[in-house]
């Protein structure tokens, strides 16, 4: 991690009035960015007249500049009023920076009568301790004819940070699964997308870990490289296998770099196990708030929100023959990976609300799109039986592209996710940007963008799991969604199709404003300027 930067200035000093400027007890320095394009360094103040009555105030006072260590100006005595004060401006960038002295004249015996009064706390001398001749010089802005570096009349923070995030280097190497057709795959795919909106120079590294999904996404293949030549890495990956990193990529991958693992959680709390997989990084990044406060509250280092960038070029024209789809039914839309955990899904939550709501044979049917049924062949043949005794369910079993799952998701009139927990929910931020209503748990990440104004929040009751389900444990609590009331959002959204296109209007306007490119790259940006300026 890398070490902190001195303080800005030194020596100078506000107090309550003037409130706009700081004044300096004998020497003030300030530490100046190299800036290209500036030919004068300026600094801006003012005098004040010495107060009636009181003799710690009067005398002449002046002013020397130091650049470097070399004198630049001195100036004996300044007259009560506005002053400036000139410098020319180093020509070059300097990159380590330029120091700024500014040393007051005239004040040593005030100064000295000042530290006598502290020590002895003579009666006579005290009148010295508040250094009232120094007070009167007050230092109001430095700039060069470009840029205002301080402006003091900001007591907390007077220095220009504009100059700081312009002069900083900038940028990531993000690792992740690239080329697979996988939830944390896409992950990466996503923050890709943000970085380059952001303008953030990027570097591409395909994760070199084993994962049995398919390996056919090609979107950044020709931009895949090995070497990381930024100062932050961002690893897209779960938990478990942050301790496979070093083993894969060497030691020296991470050694130097401020290193940040971008990990999802579905649930309230974080896995104790995993605890000690914090340790491979100097923070973590996640999706969703619901992610952020889970993993904050049991690990040391900074957790920070930053959910997926959703943008991909939307599918024109019909795809329903494509997949096989009736052109005259309302189409209920549910997908996922079989590998995620059926009991989290919750397929049969979705079936038996499409049953319940009687729409089955009145125009309507419902597509069931899965992935890995080959890896889970248990609750594959469980999906094949209650799909076939329910009429108008259409189930698609083959591996899609990333372009065809959104060819898919747009054929269809309407998203459902009966979820009982969501470390983000890509689907339905997806399908949302399509501009299709969705029917979801109101609960967990997905509720911080699915609201009754933009999509169709079912209602759900909070349980303990009864047993274990992967690295969900026995006794945490997920969601139960409302199979009623998901049916009768089902049989609403049927029934009145202005309701539909009114909340896909408003769920597409949520996801390009919240959650495009430009908006989540802008705070990859914010973050990395703030870690490149410690």
């Amino acid at each position: 991690m890398p070490s902190r930067r001195p303080p800005k200035f030194t020596g100078l000093y506000h107090n309550e009035s003037p409130s706009d400027s700081f004044w300096i007890r004998e020497t003030g320095i300030l530490f100046l960015p190299g800036l290209e394009n500036a030919s004068l360094l300026v600094v801006t103040g003012e005098l004040l007249p010495p107060t009636v009555g009181d003799a710690s105030t009067h005398g002449d006072l002046g002013v020397e500049l130091l650049l470097d260590g070399q004198t630049g100006l001195t100036r004996e005595k300044i007259v009560p009023g506005p002053f400036r004060l000139e410098l020319p401006w180093p020509g070059d960038s300097a990159p380590s920076g330029h120091k700024l002295e500014i040393r007051i004249l005239g004040v040593t015996g005030s100064n000295f009568l000042a530290w006598l009064g502290r020590i002895t706390r003579l009666g006579f001398l005290q009148a010295w301790r508040f250094q009232g001749r120094n007070r009167r010089l007050r230092i109001q802005r430095v700039e060069t004819n470009r840029d205002v570096l301080f402006d003091f009349s900001n007591r907390f923070s007077p220095w220009n940070f504009a100059i700081t995030r312009s002069s900083l280097k900038v940028g990531m190497n993000l690792v992740g699964f690239y080329r697979t057709i996988l939830g944390v795959g896409e992950s990466v795919r996503c923050a890709a997308r943000a970085a380059d909106a952001a303008r953030l120079p990027l570097a591409c590294i395909e994760l070199k870990l084993f994962c049995k999904n398919p390996q056919t996404d090609d979107t950044f293949a020709s931009r895949l490289q090995s070497e990381n030549p930024h100062p932050v890495n961002v690893f897209h990956l779960d938990a478990p296998v942050s301790r496979d990193i070093d083993h894969h990529h060497g030691e020296n991958f991470r050694s130097g770099k401020y290193n940040i693992g971008y990990w999802a959680w579905e649930l309230p709390e974080f896995p104790d196990s995993w605890i000690p997989f914090a340790d491979y990084f100097d923070e973590i990044w996640t999706p969703s708030q619901f992610a952020t406060e889970a993993i904050a509250q049991k690990i040391r280092v900074p957790v920070l929100t930053m959910p997926h960038a959703i943008s991909f070029t939307r599918p024109q024209g019909d795809f329903r023959k494509k997949f096989g789809l009736p052109s005259d039914k309302y189409l209920f839309l549910f997908l996922y990976d079989l590998n995620s955990y059926s009991e989290r899904k919750n397929p049969a939550a979705v079936l038996e609300a499409f049953r319940h709501s009687g729409l089955a044979g009145q125009g309507a049917g419902l597509v069931v799109k899965v992935h890995n049924a080959e890896s889970n062949p248990a609750d594959y043949e469980l999906l094949l039986k209650t799909t076939a005794v329910l009429p108008d369910t259409i189930l698609i079993n083959q591996v899609l592209s990333r372009q065809e799952i959104y060819e898919l998701e747009s054929a269809c009139d309407c998203f459902v996710s009966l979820h009982r927990s969501e470390g983000f929910g890509l689907a339905v931020a997806e399908s949302m940007y399509l501009g299709k209503p969705v029917i979801v748990t109101d609960w967990s990440a997905t509720s911080e963008f699915v609201n009754t104004a933009n999509g169709c929040p079912v209602r759900c009751q909070l349980v303990k799991l009864k047993r274990h389900h992967g690295p969900y444990a026995k006794g945490q609590i997920w969601a139960e969604p409302d199979i009623t009331h998901a049916a009768q959002w089902m049989q609403r959204l049927f029934s009145d199709r202005v309701l539909g296109r009114q909340l896909g209007t408003a769920a597409r306007t949520t996801i390009e404003e919240k959650y495009s490119p430009a908006a989540i790259g802008a705070r990859y940006r914010q973050r990395l300027e703030v870690i490149a300026g410690w």
